[in-house]
């Protein structure tokens, strides 16, 4: 899995809105009440009546030689009728275009002009505000599929609705709706510039993770992976997943339950990315998810995609390499850095603490302990917190004369204080420790 961009258009599958699709298609509209009413020109009543009398099968001889005045009558019926039914049987019209004949595509990406610059985006965009599930799902679709093969950019202005509204589906409860909106979040981040406007813009990734934690299903879990992959090419967002959303933990994890071999592809196509890339900000978290050892139990696999075993050698490679150069300092520090901290030997080894003390409160700044106030701070998870709170009371005791100012300037004593009163006894337990050196005379 080495390209980011669809050589061909995107398919994309749902029954349910395929099946909403139909339930329109067999409707008839009134054409000839917006005739009259003077919204529609008789060229234009002509159009849509002729292409309404033949079945689908028919319709592709029609497209080649009038396609380009179909693209423009759909698109500007958009801009002018705003009845949510209407609407729903102009997207669908302008689907059924598209997957009777995929040659018609080029045609909506031609129609930008002087007065419109913006189309066919401008009204495809107008309709994720109509009040209508279909209206929006059928334009999502359509979207997908012209952005994916589209050369050209897309409109920068009209870039924040498009992702509000994927956003809004991708972080709801329903999963049919989830599911159109994850297939076209992944077929438009083929482009730079929506792999760098979804990576800024957050919410939709945050849908993904929230998915990938909830959601079983292995389809659900392919196309959520394929954009964090997708995603993973753009050097700003291999550096900060795994920080921001955890990614590298959860994706383990999912990979190590897979039923497909698919979604274990895409999981090792990321995880190669994330390394590959990013290494200084991955491989700590994937030290801790002991990754190594998963990667060469996946390579004693048949697999039948080579490029599968290629991204699995690279992997073991170059976590063998790391580790290797590793000191148990090292290891303590990449396990901080990580942020899933586990009762390590090093840190329940007086030994440990006395040999690296004062070098956790000295080295890079005192980056170790800022660490450690960082994860109290910020982290909900009540084994993290405990070991956090303990690891500071032994910095305490071993890291020097400056070791309580320094956890007390940094906000420490403040948080650990607090954590007395944390709902898990542990954790409790630890902060209690922790005060009473912060407190004691004597460590």
């Amino acid at each position: 899995m080495t390209s980011v961009v669809a050589p061909i258009p995107p398919p994309f599958y749902s029954p349910y809105l395929d099946d909403q699709c139909n339930k329109i298609s067999s409707k008839s509209v009134p054409w000839e009440g917006y005739q009259r009413a003077k919204l529609l020109s008789a060229d234009e009543l002509s159009l849509l009546k002729s292409i309404s009398k033949l079945p689908q099968s028919q319709r592709s001889s029609v497209f080649a030689t009038q396609g380009q005045q179909y693209a423009r009558l759909y698109i500007d019926l958009l801009r002018k009728l705003q009845r949510a039914d209407t609407v729903q049987a102009i997207l669908v019209s302008i689907n059924e275009m598209l997957v009777t004949d995929p040659s018609t595509i080029t045609l909506y990406h031609n129609l930008a002009t002087a007065e419109h610059p913006d189309d066919p985006y401008s009204p495809l965009i107008n309709c994720l505000s109509v009040e209508d599930e279909l209206a929006v799902l059928a334009a999502l679709r359509i979207l997908g599929l012209l952005i994916a093969t589209d050369s050209k950019p897309f409109p920068y202005n009209l870039t924040g609705t498009l992702l509000a509204s994927l956003q809004g589906l991708l972080n709801g409860s329903r999963i049919p709706l989830w599911e159109v909106a994850a297939q076209v979040l992944s077929a438009i981040l083929g482009t730079k510039q929506f792999r760098l406007a979804v990576w800024e813009e957050g919410e939709c990734i945050s849908g993904l993770v929230k998915s990938l934690k909830t959601n079983p299903n292995p389809q659900a879990q392919y196309w959520a992976i394929t954009s964090l992959w997708q995603l993973s090419f753009e050097r700003v967002a291999a550096e900060g997943l795994d920080k921001k959303y955890d990614v590298v933990a959860l994706l383990v994890g999912v990979a190590k339950a897979a039923v497909k071999e698919k979604v274990q592809r895409v999981v090792v196509a990321t995880l190669r990315n994330l390394l590959a890339i990013a290494p200084a900000q991955n491989f700590p978290s994937m030290f801790t998810s002991k990754l190594l050892p998963f990667v060469v139990s996946l390579l004693s696999r048949k697999w039948s995609d080579e490029e599968v075993v290629e991204d699995l050698e690279f992997l073991k490679d170059e976590l063998t390499t790391r580790l290797e150069n590793l000191t148990t300092y090292d290891e303590y520090v990449s396990e901080l850095e990580s942020g899933h901290l586990v009762w390590s030997p090093p840190h329940e080894s007086e030994e440990f603490w006395k040999e690296n003390g004062p070098r956790i409160g000295q080295e890079s700044n005192g980056k170790a302990v800022k660490r450690l106030v960082e994860l109290l701070n910020t982290s909900q998870d009540p084994l993290v917190l405990a070991i956090a709170a303990h690891d500071l009371g032994q910095f305490i005791k071993h890291g020097g004369d400056k070791a309580k100012q320094t956890v007390t300037d940094l906000g420490g004593k403040t948080r650990v204080m607090e954590l007395m009163a944390f709902e898990n006894a542990d954790v409790r337990y630890q902060a209690l420790m922790t005060v009473q050196r912060l407190m004691s005379q004597h460590v």
